[in-house]
């Protein structure tokens, strides 16, 4: 064995041993850190005052079964369809718990793939001619093997059982992509909404009040002034959020809006994973401000957690 490949493995298990302390370190400890990196002072969890402050309290205190249905891009169909209706729902083409159960010979030509327990985890088919099966399923069986909780530590993607869901893929006959709008609920109330043009390529967004004035702050990265008007539908979309967000200290209601019509994206707790810094400074403190905490849940309310990770598939013909 040569000197470099040496090298190599020992690399490699120094990486994989790293992984497994950073797995094993505490929640509270990864949170302060990050906390501390990214703002430059130290978590204050005892008396928290800025809008991301509180997200990572609510991050580790706030944890109940519900926090985990709202993560799980499966699972939230029924919240959904309990608070307001399934007429904002995508349609469903199909759900799986292997990517080798998946026939695509029974999906149209166009769809979206997604893992219920991850972000940034679809893939958009457009012309199923075009689209690679094996590649595609070890892909989607790849993100079934680690939840999104051990990318940001945020706990309501912990107890998700994985599954692979399969929708419409949505078009809007305007826009590149559907314009997203994730409306910023404080106590069940829509109080500024953040408007995606382009949500699976740019995070960059433009912010409006519910009025739909141009908001005194940012959100990380503007858009650059790239929204002019409201869509038609802006109305029945702050209703809808208002109804789904009743009940919650502070969520971000996403819906898109397709030629005049509602459609459900995602509902989030700590949007960024408390990353999403407001600009300036002085507005962190003013929606910390309206950010009300509750009271922390029993411990008993809270589900038993889950193995972190799924054996490897098994190659079956197809």
């Amino acid at each position: 064995m040569t000197r470099n490949r040496v090298n190599q493995l020992f690399r490699g298990l120094t990486q994989r041993a790293l992984g497994l302390l950073t797995d094993a370190t505490p929640d509270r400890i990864i949170l302060s850190r990050r906390y501390q990196k990214a703002y430059g002072r130290p978590l204050d969890l005892r008396h928290p005052e800025t809008f991301n402050e509180k997200l990572y309290w609510l991050t580790l205190n706030y944890r109940t079964p519900l926090v985990t249905t709202l993560a799980d891009k499966y699972a939230v169909r029924d919240y959904v369809a309990g608070r307001v209706g399934p007429e904002i729902l995508n349609e469903l083409y199909g759900h799986w718990t292997s990517a080798w159960d998946i026939d695509f010979d029974a999906l149209p030509d166009r769809f979206v793939l997604k893992v219920n327990w991850g972000r940034r985890t679809s893939i958009f088919c457009r012309r199923k001619a075009d689209l690679d099966l094996d590649q595609t399923r070890w892909q989607l069986n790849e993100w079934m093997c680690r939840s999104h909780y051990w990318v940001g530590r945020e706990w309501g993607y912990k107890n998700i059982q994985p599954r692979i869901v399969c929708e419409r893929l949505l078009v809007d006959p305007v826009e590149i992509t559907p314009v997203e709008y994730g409306f910023h609920c404080f106590d069940g109330e829509p109080r500024f909404v953040r408007v995606h043009r382009n949500p699976a390529a740019d995070l960059a967004a433009d912010i409006f009040t519910i009025d739909w004035q141009r908001a005194p702050f940012e959100v990380s990265r503007t858009g650059g002034d790239t929204v002019a008007d409201p869509p038609p539908n802006f109305a029945e979309m702050v209703s809808y959020a208002r109804r789904l967000a009743q009940g919650w200290p502070f969520v971000r209601v996403s819906l898109y809006g397709i030629a005049g019509r509602t459609v459900f994206s995602e509902m989030t707790l700590s949007p960024g994973a408390g990353g999403n810094r407001l600009v300036p400074e002085s507005d962190e403190y003013y929606w910390g401000r309206e950010l009300r905490l509750p009271s922390r849940p029993r411990r008993r309310d809270v589900p038993a957690t889950m193995p972190r990770g799924l054996p490897e598939p098994s190659i079956r013909s197809h």
